[in-house]
C-alpha cells in the first residue's frame, strides 16, 4: 500500500444503501484536476480556495447528466489525508453514488483499498498511529465511555504520555550510547544512581497504563455478563426482562437452552453482553451434554457471572459447587446470585453466609421485579472496575498497545537488571534499546510496513 502514495484515490465514505446524501471522497495531488473533468459548476475546482463548497452537475463522460452535487475542496496540507481532497456529495441512491465513482475510476482514479485514506493522514504526519487507530475505535463504539476514550486518544491524549516516556527513554540511551564511544578513555558520561531511578520511574509509568487495561478492555468490548444456573431457574426469562423483549424461547420444560444466546444492552451508557447459557447439570443426553461444556467455557470468559437461582428451593450442590468454584478458580470474576421467582408464595430468602459472601438480588423475572437492582448490581461492577479511572488519566483499550508496553516493561527491567548486576553497557542498551522500539511503536515513531498494512486493513473503505 506504502508504495502507491502517488496515486490519487477514491471511495465512498459513507454506508451503501438509501438516503439523503453520499459521499464519494478523492484524494491525491490530481483530485481537483480529475474531479472537475466531470464537475460542471459555476467555478473549476482546479481554482477553488480550500474548504469551499461548490454546487453544479456531476456529468458523465459524454456530458450526460448523472446528479447535482456539491463538491467540498480541501488542499493540501489542510485536510484530513494531507493532500488534496474533494469530496462529492449527491443524492444518497445505491445507483447514482455508484455511477459517481465509476466516472472517477474512468479518468484514472484507483479505488482506495480499506483505511487507506486515514494511513495516508498518517504517513503525511496529520496524525501518530495511536490517534489513527483512534479514530477506527470512534466509528466502533458502541457506548458513552467507549466513544469517549477513543476522543481522547484521536485528540493525543495517549500519544503525549508515550512520547513522554519515550523522549526520557532516549535520551538516557543516547548518554549510554555515547559513553560506549569512550570506554577506552574510562569516560563517565551517566551517573549510573540517576540512571537506575530514571528507569525505576519509566517502570512505574508503564505499569500505571498497563493496569488501566483491566477496565479499558470493558469500555471498548464491552462487559461480558453470563446468566448461569441448574435448568428452569428462569435464566431465558430473566434475560428478557433485561433486554425488555421476549429474545429467549421460554418453557416450563427444564433444558429448553442447549446452547448459548447472546444480546447486547447499554445500561448507563455501558456495553453490556449479556448471554443466557445452557442448564449445568449432570446429563447423559448428548445435545445438553455439549451445551453444558458451553456454558462452562462461557463462564470462564466472563466478566459478571450471574447465577440465577429459583427461590422456591434451597441452594443444592451444582449451585454451591458453581460459587466455590469461580470464587476460587476465577479470582477476577464478579458474582451476582439472582434469588429469582421471588413471586411465588413458596419463595425462600438467601442470606449472605449461605451464598458464600457473594451479592444477592431477588428478582422475579415474571413480574420485573427486581429487574432495575440487578442493573444495578451490574452497574457496580463497571464503577468498581474504574474506581481508579482519573479523568486526566490515560486509558489502554487496544491489545497492540497493551503488548507493546508490556515488551517495554520487560526491556527495562532486563535493562534495570543488567545494571544492578554489573553487566557492561553494552547489555544495558540493548534492553533499553527494545524497550524504546516497542514504546515507539505505538505511536507510529518506529514501525514496519506490515504493521502498519496490518492495522490499515481493519478499516472501512472510504475511511
Amino acid at each position: 500500500m506504502i508504495g502507491r502514495l502517488k496515486d490519487t484515490i477514491a471511495a465512498i465514505s459513507t454506508p451503501i444503501g438509501e438516503g439523503a446524501i453520499s459521499v464519494v471522497r478523492v484524494s491525491g495531488e490530481s483530485a481537483r484536476r480529475l474531479v472537475s473533468n466531470h464537475f460542471s459548476g459555476k467555478l473549476n475546482l482546479t481554482e477553488a480556495k480550500s474548504h469551499t463548497a461548490h454546487f453544479g452537475r456531476f456529468v458523465d463522460s459524454k456530458g450526460g447528466h448523472i446528479d447535482d452535487v456539491v463538491c467540498t475542496v480541501f488542499i493540501a496540507p489542510t485536510s484530513y489525508t494531507g493532500e488534496d481532497t474533494v469530496e462529492v456529495s449527491c443524492h444518497g441512491g445505491i445507483h447514482v453514488t455508484r455511477r459517481v465513482l465509476e466516472c472517477l475510476l474512468e479518468t484514472g482514479i484507483r479505488l482506495a483499498e480499506p483505511g487507506e485514506f486515514t494511513q495516508r493522514a498518517f504517513l503525511n504526519g496529520k496524525i501518530d498511529l495511536s490517534q489513527a487507530e483512534a479514530i477506527a475505535d470512534i466509528i466502533r463504539a458502541q457506548s458513552d465511555k467507549a466513544h469517549k476514550i477513543s476522543i481522547d486518544q484521536l485528540e493525543g491524549t495517549l500519544s503525549k504520555e508515550v512520547k513522554e516516556i519515550q523522549d526520557q527513554l532516549v535520551k538516557a540511551a543516547g548518554l549510554l550510547e555515547l559513553e560506549l564511544d569512550f570506554v577506552e578513555e574510562d569516560i563517565e558520561l551517566v551517573d549510573k544512581t540517576e540512571f537506575q531511578q530514571l528507569i525505576e520511574s519509566e517502570i512505574i509509568s508503564i505499569k500505571k497504563l498497563l493496569d488501566t487495561f483491566k477496565y479499558g478492555k470493558v469500555w471498548r468490548e464491552g462487559v461480558r455478563v453470563a446468566l448461569v444456573g441448574i435448568p428452569n431457574a428462569g435464566k431465558s426469562r430473566l434475560m428478557n426482562a433485561l433486554l425488555k423483549e421476549e429474545r429467549a424461547i421460554v418453557t416450563s420444560i427444564p433444558g429448553t437452552t442447549r446452547d448459548f444466546l447472546e444480546e447486547e444492552i447499554i445500561i448507563s451508557g455501558v456495553l453490556f453482553r449479556i448471554t443466557d447459557t445452557a442448564g449445568l447439570r449432570h446429563t447423559e443426553d448428548s445435545i445438553e451434554k455439549e451445551g453444558v461444556r458451553r456454558t462452562r467455557k462461557i463462564i470462564q470468559n466472563s466478566d459478571i457471572i450471574v447465577l440465577v437461582h429459583d427461590s422456591t428451593s434451597f441452594l443444592i450442590t451444582d449451585e454451591i459447587e458453581l460459587i466455590k468454584n469461580s470464587l476460587e478458580n476465577l479470582p477476577d470474576a464478579y458474582m451476582i446470585l439472582a434469588n429469582n421467582k421471588t413471586d411465588l408464595e413458596n419463595c425462600k430468602s438467601i442470606n449472605a453466609k449461605d451464598a458464600y459472601g457473594i451479592q444477592i438480588v431477588n428478582t422475579s423475572a415474571l413480574s420485573h421485579e427486581g429487574i432495575e437492582p440487578l442493573k444495578i448490581a451490574l452497574e457496580r461492577y463497571v464503577i468498581e472496575k474504574s474506581r481508579n479511572d482519573n479523568k486526566e488519566s490515560v486509558t489502554i483499550t487496544n491489545v497492540r498497545h497493551y503488548n507493546n508496553l508490556l515488551r517495554a516493561k520487560e526491556g527495562l527491567i532486563s535493562s534495570l537488571e543488567s545494571l544492578k548486576t554489573g553487566k557492561s553497557e553494552e547489555f544495558i542498551a540493548l534492553d533499553l534499546r527494545r524497550a524504546i522500539e516497542a514504546i515507539g511503536e505505538i505511536i507510529g515513531v518506529i514501525t514496519t510496513e506490515d504493521i502498519l498494512n496490518d492495522i490499515f486493513s481493519k478499516f472501512c473503505i472510504g475511511k
